[in-house]
Parts: structure tokens; sequence; C-alpha cells
């Protein structure tokens, strides 16, 4: 009798163990794309990628959403997520900003992030960012050793920060110290900006716009053809020109931002019900991660034999930033 009792209790144990396994909600992940969606050889392709390699080793339900641009429209679209049961919301890009720092703060029990924007505070919003001072140093210390004339430049927008211009300067600077740097931050034509520069005998162009902008493609052409030798280092994803078959033989190398690995994170972490959380600016209580070189978020590709021949001076600045991971933070 006493064993036919245990064995009761035993199998209601075991049922109710059952019942709970199945009855456990699956995460909802809700992705809020940029325009375009997927396709755009850009952050919503890199972030697509992520996706696809998160679900081989995490079960979430990922609901997916496209933006036609506005501000309002993007605000939508992150209700919408939340009308679909996500608890974990991801928006691609900072043109997302404003509308993820309104729907966060109406919804504090949720958690959000937000891919290339550090400019919203709460706990509840992780911003996945990348440290743009080591990829600057390593696009610095190529256009130091791939430069003929001793003369590069930087082309950035007006409305962006100087982490990438600090970086460049300081791998200038540990590579060849007598190079003359030409920094502009156009608020009209960049390839205005392009053309003033290879008039002054400038060879390497660091791009760190986001977008195409073929006006700088044009003038970097152009000067190929009449005979000057002219490279460009560009950032993925953030542009997507350098795609292009005609620009490639201009490209020397690009910074490539790993998207697809802060996202999987992103996903790992909404499963676990962890926010990704590490203090960016305890001052305006800004959270979230700094993909840097140090673990693979930041990567430095060659595109060309050119570049290629510098493999082993690139790998030791890598290594040098991973080793000290207080260097250009």
């Amino acid at each position: 009798m006493k064993r036919s009792a245990l064995l009761v209790v035993l199998a209601m144990a075991l049922s109710l163990v059952s019942v709970s396994a199945q009855a456990a909600p699956m995460v909802i992940v809700g992705i809020a794309y940029d325009t375009g969606g997927p396709g755009d050889h850009s952050f919503n392709d890199a972030v697509a990628k992520g996706i696809a390699s998160a679900k081989k080793s995490v079960k979430v339900e990922i609901v997916e959403t496209v933006t036609i641009g506005t501000d309002e429209n993007r605000q939508l679209r992150l209700e919408y997520l939340i009308t679909r049961g996500a608890t974990y919301i991801l928006a691609v890009g900072s043109g997302y900003a404003p509308a993820v720092q309104r729907v966060a703060a109406a919804h504090p029990k949720l958690q959000f992030g937000i891919i290339n924007d550090s400019s919203i505070g709460g706990l509840n919003v992780s911003s996945l960012i990348f440290n743009e001072k080591q990829g600057g140093y390593l696009a610095g210390t190529l256009a130091g050793l791939a430069t003929k004339t001793k003369k590069i430049g930087l082309i950035g927008s007006a409305e962006q920060n100087k982490d990438f211009e600090y970086g460049y300067l300081a791998g200038t600077r540990a590579t060849k110290r007598d190079v003359f740097v030409d920094v502009q931050y156009p608020k009209d034509s960049l390839g205005a900006a392009a053309k003033l520069m290879i008039s002054k005998a400038v060879d390497v162009i660091f791009v760190t716009t986001a977008g195409s902008d073929t006006d700088i493609l044009t003038a970097v052409a152009d000067a190929n053809k009449n005979g000057l030798k002219v490279s460009l280092i560009g950032v993925e994803p953030d542009q997507y020109a350098s795609l292009v078959a005609s620009a490639k033989k201009f490209v020397l190398a690009s910074v490539v931002k790993r998207v697809d690995r802060t996202v999987v994170e992103f996903i790992t972490h909404a499963k676990l019900d962890y926010p990704v959380t590490d203090i960016l600016d305890s001052g305006k209580g800004i959270y979230g991660r700094r993909y840097g070189v140090a673990g693979g978020g930041l990567e430095f590709s060659l595109w060309t034999k050119a570049s290629q021949k510098f493999q082993k001076q690139l790998t030791a600045a890598s290594k040098r930033i991973a080793k000290n991971s207080w260097y250009l933070k």
C-alpha cells in the first residue's frame, strides 16, 4: 500500500512538472527594422543575419515590423510589437531614439534595445553601440601605413560625434608621426569635401558617414581616372555604396560593426530575462553595451592586396587594443 501511494504521488508530481513545462510561455522578441527592412545591405540585413543565427540555439518567438521612416510611424511600430506580446523589443538605428524614449517611459516593465545609439537614459533601454575610437584607430593605422603622399583625410557627417576622428588621429600618430590629417565634417556636399582633399594630395580617405554617398565615390573614381592613386576606408554596415562592384577597387578596408553578434546577445539575454545593462554613462543613466575589438564585436576587414600586405601590423594593433580593455574606451 505504501509503495502504491508513493507511486501515485510521484506520478502526480511528474504530471505537474509536465503541465508546468508546457504552460511556460514562449518569450517573444520584437524587432523594429529601419526603413526598407531586410535587403538594404546595411543594418537591417545585419540584424536579419543575427536573428537567423540566434534561432539556431535560442528558442524564442520573433515578431518583426518595418517602419516607413517617420517618427510617428516608428512609435506605432514599437507599440504594434507590444500588442503582439513582445517583452523585449529591439529597434534598428538611431532614427528610433525619440520613439524608443517615449514608449520605454510608458512601459517601464518592458525591455528595449536600440542599435547604434546611446542617447536614451533608463534601465529598461539597452543601448547597443560600437567602440568607434577603436575602429578609427585601426583605420588610422592602415591609412598611415598605406599613404604615399603622407596626407590622409577623414570625412564625416556634421551631426556625428568625434570618436572615429579621435581614434583615427591616434592610430595615424602611432604609425607615422609626420602624416598630415585633413578632417572635414561638411554640412553640404561630401563630394566637394573629397575633391578638396584630393586637390591637396590626400591619397587615403576614411569615410565615416552613414548611407550611400555616390559623390565621394565619383570624386575618387575621377581622381583615379586622371592618374591619381586615391583610396577609401569605409564603415560597415553604416555604408552600402562600398558593396557596389565599381567602387570595390577603390576601397582598401572597412571597419566592421558586428551588428549580428549584438542581436544574438540581445535575444539570448531576452530568453534568460537578463537585460544587457552595462553602465555606459552613469551621469546620464545610459545603460547597454559598447562592443569593441575584444570579443569580436568590432573587426577590420581588408579588401585589397595593397591593404593585406599590412596584415601583420594591423593584427598587432588589434591585439594591443584587445589586451588593454581600458585603451580607447
